[in-house]
């Protein structure tokens, strides 16, 4: 077989250069295609500023009731966790434990792993206290000798799983010097059910409003096929696919959801900043240094994302539903 010359080799090149361009070409006119036409639909939606102004104040509600319980679970979960994870418990030790004894095992226990801190009270401290804020000096006066024990004040980890916790008090009360242990974590349980309470009725109404975002969206793009119907016939009698004429409406659901969505997100930065103010002067006064949270930088972007989504989605199911039954 004769080698191929170099004419033959040339035109394959050029054969591959111009396939290599016209791709290219055909890349850039789908860029501008698409670019061209969300320019047009968001001129078009502002050339119609009352109608489009409701329908995103409409979305921008929708999504700021769930992102406002949202962020105020987030900041009650923040202040939940400023506690330790299980509360403090209180280690009464036994009467006749003196307080050499008694500091020997405060040393003991702080160099127990799992333990962030602990405060020796002495018997006579205690009665101190309790003289000073029960007011009945009189009557603990004629006591023949101190009933109130030593304590032990023990703080746990706050990262420490609530199970070891609980494993902690076990090992303290085989403690042949303390008498009792005293872990109190029934609040502490009832605070989690109840946030994760709230948490599922956030997704449930999250859902609902979702769902009636779809429902707005799709029937102001319902609205807006009525009423160019004449024009997509003509778009299709000199021969339009369906993608051509489908494409602004999606557009224009993808503009409400974004810009519902940036809407939305400015509601709950101006609700932060109106609340966050009282929030701080609350906590100032109980000896606090707790700060409201905004919303975070990723679910911010979540709620915009997710408006987004909700916007097409809206738009595609109103598209796919009506424009087949518009034929030239």
């Amino acid at each position: 077989m004769p080698a191929p010359d170099k004419t033959d080799r040339k035109a394959r090149a050029g054969g591959a250069s111009a396939h290599t361009i016209r791709l290219q070409d055909r890349l850039s006119a789908w860029a501008q295609q698409h670019q061209l036409v969300a320019v047009e639909t968001l001129m078009r939606l502002l050339t119609r500023p009352f109608g489009s102004i409701m329908t995103w104040l409409v979305i921008a509600i929708s999504l700021t009731l769930p992102g406002a319980m949202w962020m105020t679970l987030d900041n009650l979960s923040q202040l939940s966790n400023r506690f330790q994870a299980s509360g403090s418990m209180s280690v009464y030790l036994q009467p006749a434990v003196a307080d050499k004894d008694a500091q020997q095992l405060l040393n003991q226990i702080l160099g127990t792993s799992g333990v962030a801190g602990a405060n020796y009270i002495s018997a006579d401290q205690a009665l101190a206290e309790f003289r000073a804020t029960s007011g009945l000096g009189e009557a603990l006066d004629l006591l023949p000798e101190n009933p109130l024990p030593g304590v032990i004040v023990v703080e746990p980890e706050l990262s420490l799983p609530q199970a070891e916790v609980i494993a902690l008090a076990d090992s303290l009360r085989s403690e042949r010097r303390i008498d009792s242990v005293e872990l109190d974590t029934a609040w502490l349980d009832r605070l989690h059910a109840l946030l994760a309470l709230s948490e599922r009725i956030v997704w449930v109404m999250g859902a609902l409003l979702a769902l009636g975002i779809l429902l707005v969206v799709g029937n102001t793009i319902r609205l807006s096929i009525a009423a160019r119907v004449d024009e997509i016939r003509v778009t299709k009698l000199v021969g339009a696919t369906n993608a051509w004429v489908r494409r602004p409406f999606l557009y224009t659901g993808l503009w409400f959801g974004m810009i519902g969505g940036l809407v939305s997100w400015i509601l709950l930065a101006v609700g932060w900043a109106l609340v966050s103010g009282p929030v701080a002067d609350l906590a100032t006064l109980y000896g606090s240094e707790y700060r409201l949270l905004p919303l975070s930088a990723g679910a911010a972007l979540v709620l915009l994302l997710g408006a987004m989504l909700l916007g097409w989605l809206g738009a595609w199911w109103s598209v796919v539903r009506h424009l087949h039954q518009i034929e030239p």
